[in-house]
């Protein structure tokens, strides 16, 4: 068995160092799309098919099937299929940093045979422009892979300040200020991602300001009337407020008549029966006292 291993890799590498066909081609796709690089060669009655990435940040990895087993060293976002005679490897959200020279080998009878695919990543920048804190238009290409290129018209002499900053998934950020008294000036940005260049006028700026400044104006009074309208229902409520506290203190104040009202009848009756006790009382006294004298 070792024997028969050991005499299939002398016979591969014969192949691969005898028989080998080099094949090279270059592929294009934009940040996050799915990659999927095929390999050129037949695979029919195949030995071994690998695929062998090295990464421009010099790094690599490995994917390959050897009869029934697989080895791969590419983990996360890289699959290897194998599907009708034809071997492709499968990216899953392409990123700058998967660009890289990607090679496909297939070894069967026939030899060994190579198929190398360069990967490169494009990024579409975001453009923008604005007035910067000096008050000069800032023209910005954001996230772009390649680096974006700004220009200016009218032409500028060497009043334009031009820096990149590295993004962390590797795009790169264009930042170009234009020191100029001139405020109707554009920005032309070219990268290979868009089908002709992109401009950005800074005389629209004066008009988006305006426009801002307007919003700004409505929502003050918009504020200003909704504080309105609070105070004056706050003192409305004060109002009805203070207005029952006054009816209920006539009330109050009223209520004692109706007290002296409702007191009057019952004083008339006390009295009533009062003298009526008197008189009965004076008529039992003056009998007695006639009794008294009839007795004498």
């Amino acid at each position: 068995m070792k024997f028969f291993q050991r005499t299939r890799f002398t016979f591969q590498l014969f192949l691969f160092v005898c028989v080998t066909k080099v094949k090279t081609d270059v592929s294009t796709v934009h940040l996050g799309e799915v990659v999927v690089l095929h390999c050129v060669h037949s695979i029919e009655n195949f030995s071994m098919v690998s695929w062998t990435v090295d990464f421009h940040n010099k790094s690599s990895c490995y994917l390959s099937t050897l009869g029934n087993g697989t080895k791969e060293s590419c983990k996360g976002r890289m699959h290897l299929d194998i599907d009708n005679n034809e071997t492709s490897l499968r990216i899953h959200s392409g990123a700058v940093f998967d660009e890289g020279n990607y090679t496909c080998q297939i070894v069967n009878r026939s030899g060994t045979f190579l198929y190398t695919v360069a990967l490169q990543v494009l990024a579409e920048p975001f453009v923008s422009i604005k007035i910067d804190e000096n008050g000069n238009p800032e023209c910005r290409a954001v996230g772009g892979k390649p680096a974006a290129n700004i220009s200016w018209t009218p032409e500028p002499s060497d009043d334009v300040k031009t820096r990149s900053n590295r993004e962390l998934n590797g795009t790169t950020t264009v930042i170009s200020s234009y020191n100029t008294s001139n405020k109707d000036v554009t920005c032309i940005v070219s990268h290979p991602t868009f089908t002709s260049p992109i401009e950005r006028r800074s005389s629209k700026l004066a008009l988006g300001a305006g426009g801002n400044n307007l919003i700004l104006i409505l929502c003050i009074i918009t504020v200003l009337v909704l504080l309105l309208g609070l105070i004056l229902f706050w003192k409305r409520s004060n109002l009805r407020t203070c207005l029952s506290m006054k009816h209920d203190g006539s009330a109050a104040r009223e209520d004692p008549v109706v007290m002296v009202e409702e007191v009057e009848p019952y004083a008339s009756f006390t009295q009533t029966m009062n003298t009526i006790y008197n008189s009965t009382y004076n008529l039992a006294e003056y009998k007695g006292a006639q009794r008294t004298r009839q007795t004498t």
